[in-house]
């Protein structure tokens, strides 16, 4: 191989690195989200008050689907109503499974923003639904690594 090639091959691998880097930068303040949500927010049980599939503007000719929730909930014994999406997706089908978890006059557990009550995140845990944004981005910081790792081994061969 001549240095020309090797020098192509390292140069596109140190691109990949720097990718990988900025990935698992990104990564970084979603995990810490929703981790502060799961350490610092209460836990109370809400009601469902009303769940529908809306859609919601999405790219051109494409259409998006939403589980829009209606929920009811108590903080220090004042009552609190809010409006979440649960659950987006292009997948009418999906969307209405989704939604179908959480029938109206059902209880669900929640978190809440002891700071802002109004927020509140239903389906908070430790699970891949919770963590599935910071869990993609780390992905893709993790393909680019593997890739620059492939170029710096093709580059030393």
């Amino acid at each position: 191989m001549t240095g020309e090639r090797r020098g192509v091959l390292q140069f596109i691998g140190v691109a990949c690195l720097i990718v990988c880097v900025l990935f698992v930068i990104l990564s970084l303040p979603f995990f810490l989200g929703q981790y502060r949500v799961l350490h610092s927010w209460p836990v109370t049980q809400a009601r469902i008050v009303g769940s529908e599939v809306v859609t919601q503007p999405a790219a051109k000719h494409d259409q998006l689907y939403a589980a829009k929730l209606q929920i009811e909930y108590a903080v220090s014994g004042k009552p609190i109503a809010v409006e979440l999406i649960s659950f987006q997706s292009s997948n009418y089908a999906e969307t209405v499974n989704r939604a179908g978890e959480f029938p109206v006059g059902s209880w669900h557990q929640i978190r809440y923003d002891p700071n802002t009550p109004t927020q509140a995140r239903i389906g908070a845990g430790w699970n891949r639904r919770f963590f599935a944004v910071p869990l993609i981005t780390l992905g893709c910081g993790l393909v680019f690594a593997a890739l620059a790792a492939g170029l710096f081994i093709a580059a030393r061969f």
